[in-house]
């Protein structure tokens, strides 16, 4: 196998995979599975009036089920104003709910902030749109109950430390129904389990179909790179911060031990229903999550964007309520940052959000591996340039062998050329020439190949590592250019802000191209000089933290080919 060809192979793989990902999220193709054909679209409104419907059996989807996303319902979360402020704080966030309903208005990381400067706004995982939709909102039979409701509420604000539990009781009834809902809130988790009572003083027994809502989460916006570039180049309108095409808002969940996400604007506009097995459903991007789960049963749930806004809901019917009886049921929250910890001490497999794609089993341990060499430099920066000198490290072997085998072809080109025009008219000819010189000359035209073949996966491993590590989340590197007060490598999940690292990069890779030996096929050679250009346009948009290690990367190749150079 020529090394060229394979190198150039993985290049273009390189580009076609990123390129995949940035135009499917742009245009909102599906990137799992095809979903149309076990999820149904979204209906209309429920046919019959709240509380009096007659659901199906558990796992069919009822009509009040189906509308629960249907305008009419919805829009009257922006009529929830009933009641007063309940605030509840904690070490880890800032909350804030409506007690006329029990629903969210804004949940503030402490930890996180939106910009990298130290009086930049906190997070709020509730945008203003997404706080119109009733987040945490409970609709019972398609009666949106925060809206038209008179609400009772039992508590205080909240203020909990580390050790601390502390619960707010919301209380109503409509048709002889009793709705109490109990919030319970823990100082040392994003974790909100909820506790339904519905009790009746009707004359007869009831089916009912519950859901609870979750809805979009604020998101990183930033101004891209290309955006400020065109600006620059050819004028007009200031770009717009947006969202990044490597951190996409999308609907995730885990059904039948598997998951799923979907960003489709196009599926999701219409809605996406999946009717059972659910373990949790949740709306997220590389870095923050809102989920909603119903404890330790699985139920249904469904994903629509609704005026821009990403909104879940989970849910079951065909629950139970005999005449003069009651019913408890459970759900549980999550709003806050993918911390891997956080996560897996959550119920029903969150931690499977934290998915790194097809190369999951490289990335994970990569991670690990990141953390423990912070843990020793308190730079993730740093902690990149240690994890790529380990990871040459350990294929240095296979790497002197290539470099060995392809010194080896360099010296034979002049006489691998002069075979080439003498036999360009029989290829067979020049094939049977070619490898007799090899066998004369001992040398492997392969042996350059599989140091590059190991390697292609433990890229992509470490491409999806870097991009969902919320531990490079605003992390620094160089906070600022030297001897300048201009903010630099300040965060390892943006671009460079002023393009140094890809430039440096596209250099690096031009000579390493340089140390490498020129191939005899002049069309593989002219693509060969464009790769390193084509490299840094590829990389100019890339997080920074990923650029460090190609650069890095390159870098120490280029040392390894000219120590081996001065020892042949």
């Amino acid at each position: 196998m020529d090394t060229k060809r394979l190198a150039l192979a993985f290049g273009l793989t390189i580009i076609i995979f990123v390129g995949w990902n940035y135009v499917s999220q742009k245009m909102g193709w599906v990137q799992q599975e095809e979903l149309p054909a076990r999820n149904a679209t979204l209906g209309g409104p429920a046919e019959k009036s709240p509380i009096e419907n007659v659901a199906p059996d558990a796992g069919q989807t009822s009509a009040s089920f189906a509308s629960d996303f249907a305008p009419e319902t919805l829009k009257a979360g922006a009529e929830a104003g009933e009641g007063r402020l309940v605030q509840v704080e904690t070490p880890l966030y800032k909350a804030v709910f409506q007690s006329g309903g029990g629903v969210l208005r804004h949940f503030s990381l402490k930890g996180y902030r939106v910009g990298v400067e130290e009086d930049s706004p906190l997070v709020d995982m509730i945008s203003e749109q997404a706080a119109a939709q009733a987040p945490f909102g409970l609709i019972l039979d398609g009666l949106a109950t925060w809206s038209g409701l008179k609400w009772r509420f039992e508590g205080e604000d909240l203020s909990l430390w580390d050790a601390d539990e502390g619960t707010l009781r919301f209380y109503t009834e409509v048709n002889g129904i009793g709705i109490t809902r109990e919030l319970t809130f823990s100082g040392k988790s994003y974790v909100v389990g909820e506790r339904l009572l519905l009790s009746s003083a009707q004359q007869r027994s009831v089916n009912v179909a519950f859901t609870f809502g979750a809805t979009s989460l604020s998101t990183d916006r930033r101004t891209s790179i290309f955006a400020t570039l065109r600006h620059a180049v050819f004028g007009g309108p200031e770009p717009q911060p947006e969202e990044s095409q490597y951190n996409p808002t999308r609907v995730a969940w885990f059904e039948k031990n598997s998951f799923h996400d979907e960003n489709s604007t196009s599926t999701l506009a219409k809605g996406l229903l999946v009717q059972s097995d659910v373990s949790w459903m949740g709306v997220m991007n590389n870095y923050f999550m809102g989920a909603v789960s119903m404890g330790d049963e699985a139920a249904g749930a469904k994903g629509r964007i609704i005026n821009g806004v990403f909104h879940v809901l989970v849910g079951k019917t065909g629950v139970a309520l005999e005449a003069g009886g009651s019913t408890e049921l459970r759900s549980v929250y999550f709003v806050g940052p993918k911390e891997k910890d956080q996560l897996e001490a959550t119920p029903n497999n969150l931690q499977k959000s934290l998915d790194y794609g097809f190369f999951s089993v490289i990335a994970r341990p990569l991670v690990h591996l990141l953390s423990f060499f912070y843990g020793f430099t308190n730079n993730y920066g740093l902690a990149i340039i240690l994890l790529t000198i380990m990871i040459k490290a350990l294929f240095w072997p296979l790497s002197q062998k290539s470099y060995r085998s392809m010194n080896q072809l360099k010296q034979l080109q002049p006489m691998l050329t002069k075979i080439r025009e003498k036999h360009k008219n029989d290829k067979d000819a020049m094939n049977r020439e070619v490898m007799q010189l090899y066998k004369t000359y001992k040398v492997n035209p392969a042996g350059g190949c599989l140091p590059i073949v190991v390697q292609i996966p433990v890229f992509f491993g470490l491409y999806q590592a870097l991009l969902n590590a919320i531990e490079l989340r605003h992390a620094p590197f160089i906070s600022n250019l030297p001897f300048t007060n201009l903010p630099w490598l300040a965060d390892l999940a943006s671009p460079d802000p002023y393009l140094i690292t890809p430039l440096i990069m596209g250099g690096s890779m031009f000579l390493q191209q340089r140390l490498s030996p020129s191939s005899a096929d002049p069309t593989q050679a002219k693509i060969m000089m464009f790769m390193p250009l084509i490299f840094t346009l590829l990389f100019l948009g890339f997080p920074s933290g990923l650029v460090v290690y190609w650069l890095v990367n390159n870098v120490i190749s280029i040392g390894q080919q000219w120590w081996q150079l001065r020892q042949s």
